[in-house]
């Protein structure tokens, strides 16, 4: 090995066939640079267009991938390994066009990380044909991985020539970076507003390969326990909280928005009528979103902890790199030290974007989710296999009432979610619309709407249920985000496409203002509807009077506290430590009342019956930690048929994860079976 790195060697290997290669590389790079734009934009007159126009951050996105390229020639096998730093830019790039299929947002490396989380959901966008060529062409492209890997040939070392080359364009590219950044030809990343239009400004490769290296909050330079003091101590004298708090119940609705902000478009019928006499009546305005077409979580995140996701990483999902680790101040918090009973509530499964792990971190005290309700799936799901939202209203009145004291429910809907369908469903009713162009996007159109009017009729049922609530009540409704039909800004009578509503309901006297806010605003402006000045974000934002996002004043002193919230020393919080809630699943306990078996006179097989409180169909019966095939009659019967119980079983009733039947969410406490308990003949 030794010979490799003495002079003689070294020499020999800054040769002209070396720099040819290097060469080769660098138009290669070119030449894949604008490969993936092409994949990107979908768009060959887009991407010439990006070359012309951003000549300077084409050649930066080029630069990237001679960077990786540089690299690989350290290795030996150099054929496999510069097709591997190519091959792997372009899978990336070809992952991202088949993305855009789906959703407005394009691919982040946050995302690959997400799929643990969301592959549960692969089936409800591809069919089981696609899915089927989709694994296929991946086993087929890790064959042809090992192949070209077992037969490239070994080249001789040059090591010293190419680790050379490798630091050089490493500074070549940090100066780069420093320069175009500087002089405006790339954005820097905390301009990323809107992601789409940060992908088209500055190439694919840039952005994705800032959503490898950035995340979290950047420590402020002022950071110190003196500056925090001070943007403390400078808020404005903000009034106590009030003695008569009532139940505040927030309710993020899945791709929600008035059609009728469309241009040029009718229908045969109002989507949302329900909506629109609540807005008219109660406070509202636009509601300025973190995301396009996907991405609710990081809704969510914004509107439960009052940051802007602005200050975190490109692409960035709280859910998966911080709060998994650490508990932020929350309105949940802030609410449960005001002895409020906290819920959140969400139509899917538990698991998704690890909410059954992350709502504990978030200071809720129960979680129902899809798991733990009544759903029938004859009756109570769409045809795209997302949960009815109307379901939803049962489980808020049940988190209502099982308290005393007030409440906080943070309820989360899917029905509108995508993917929509491309033709007709037989049977199933659709709502017309007139003046879209595009056929395909025509129909898919016509599904949500009528799912939208689904929604929205949740929404009237909801307030009507709690018209009459005998405890002061408040309702946050809005959007997530706009439905992933790539709507552009240019469609929209109003907003742009960041842009939802939310509504503020109440059964007694809010007013009726109206007021455009960012997302990470609405908790703190609903908090201060309800007399509630408390959490040291939330009151920020009081005391700023919610500002835009252009006073650059406010947006540092934010990044202050969410960075000393998040990765600091607490000092907004007097150094207190918040941990993680003691969650439980559902507000209502599943039990086990009675176990008996019978024998069937005819087949002669034991049917093993469990009677019990709040069974669903996600609950199994395990026995000896064992599961057993189990059959749903009701909320009250569960049986098992062939199983022949003996003294001393240990029985329990457990709910498993609809996305993974391994995975356990919670049980009852064992029942241990006696024998005496058992012998009846049906």
């Amino acid at each position: 090995m030794r010979e490799y790195f003495r002079f003689s060697n070294l020499r020999k290997e800054w040769n002209r066939e070396h720099f040819l290669l290097l060469l080769k590389c660098f138009l290669a790079s070119t030449i894949i640079a604008a490969g993936i734009e092409v994949l990107s934009r979908r768009s060959i007159d887009e991407t010439i267009t990006f070359i012309v126009d951003r000549l300077p951050a084409y050649f930066y996105n080029a630069l990237l991938i001679y960077f990786t390229m540089t690299f690989a020639l350290l290795f030996r096998r150099r054929t496999f390994s510069l097709i591997a730093a190519g091959g792997t830019w372009l899978g990336v790039a070809i992952a991202n066009c088949i993305l855009l299929s789906y959703r407005s947002m394009p691919l982040t490396a946050p995302d690959i990380w997400l799929m643990s989380s969301v592959r549960t959901i692969f089936d409800k966008y591809l069919s089981y044909f696609e899915l089927g060529v989709l694994m296929f062409l991946i086993s087929v492209a890790i064959a042809a991985i090992f192949f070209i890997l077992y037969s490239a040939k070994k080249h001789p070392v040059m090591f010293g020539f190419a680790f050379v080359n490798f630091l050089f364009t490493m500074i070549i590219l940090l100066l780069t970076s420093t320069l175009f950044v500087q002089a405006g030809i790339l954005q820097k990343t905390t301009d990323f507003d809107n992601l789409p239009d940060a992908y088209a400004e500055n190439g694919f490769c840039y952005c994705f390969a800032a959503s490898l290296i950035t995340g979290g909050v950047d420590e402020p330079e002022t950071y110190s326990p003196v500056v925090v003091d001070e943007i403390i101590d400078a808020q404005k004298e903000l009034p106590e909280t009030t003695e008569d708090k009532p139940n505040i119940i927030f309710v993020q609705l899945e791709s929600f928005f008035d059609a009728n902000y469309m241009s040029g478009l009718t229908y045969e019928a109002n989507p949302v009528p329900n909506f629109q006499v609540l807005r008219e009546a109660y406070p509202s305005g636009l509601l300025s979103v973190p995301c396009i077409g996907a991405g609710t979580a990081n809704t969510e995140f914004e509107v439960l902890t009052g940051m802007n996701l602005t200050h975190f990483g490109v692409g960035e999902y709280p859910y998966m790199t911080i709060v998994d680790a650490t508990c932020p101040e929350t309105i949940a918090y802030v609410l449960g030290q005001l002895d409020y009973t906290t819920h959140a509530i969400h139509n899917n499964n538990a698991t998704f974007y690890d909410r059954d792990l992350v709502y504990a971190n978030l200071s809720f005290d129960t979680f129902t989710s899809i798991e733990y309700m009544d759903i029938d799936p004859e009756t109570d799901v769409t045809p795209t296999k997302w949960a009815h939202d109307a379901v939803l209203t049962e489980e808020i009145m049940k988190c209502m009432e099982s308290t005393v004291d007030q409440d906080f429910v943070f309820a989360v809907s899917v029905q509108a979610h995508g993917r929509y369908p491309s033709e007709y469903i037989e049977g199933y009713p659709f709502l017309e619309v007139e003046g879209m162009s595009d056929a395909e996007r025509e129909i898919g159109f016509e599904y949500f709407l009528y799912q939208l009017r689904e929604t929205d009729a949740f929404i009237g049922e909801l307030v009507d249920a709690l018209s009459d609530f005998s405890e002061k009540t408040v309702i946050v409704f809005y959007g997530d985000h706009l439905p992933s039909f790539n709507i552009q800004e240019e469609e929209l009578l109003y907003g742009n496409e960041q842009t939802t509503e939310y509504i503020i309901w109440s059964n007694y006297d809010l007013g009726n203002e109206k007021r455009d806010l960012q997302t990470y605003q609405l908790s703190a402006y609903v908090l201060e509807l309800c007399g509630i000045y408390e959490g040291s974000i939330f009151r920020l934002h009081q005391s700023y009077d919610f500002p835009n996002d252009e006073d650059m004043k406010f947006q540092d002193d934010l990044q202050v506290l969410e960075y000393d919230m998040l990765s600091g020393e607490h000092i907004a919080m007097n150094g207190e430590q918040i941990y993680p809630a003691a969650l439980r699943f559902d507000v209502e306990d599943i039990l086990i009342d009675q176990i008996f078996t019978l024998t069937d006179a005819v087949t002669e097989e034991t049917v093993c019956h469990i009677f019990g409180q709040n069974f669903t169909r996600y609950s199994i019966v395990y026995i000896n930690d064992e599961p057993y095939e189990t059959e749903f009659i009701s909320k009250n019967q569960l049986s098992l048929t062939g199983v022949a119980l003996e003294d001393g079983d240990m029985i329990v009733v457990a709910q498993i994860s609809a996305a993974d039947e391994l995975e356990v969410l919670s049980q009852t406490e064992a029942w241990i079976w006696e024998a005496k308990e058992m012998v009846e003949t049906q």
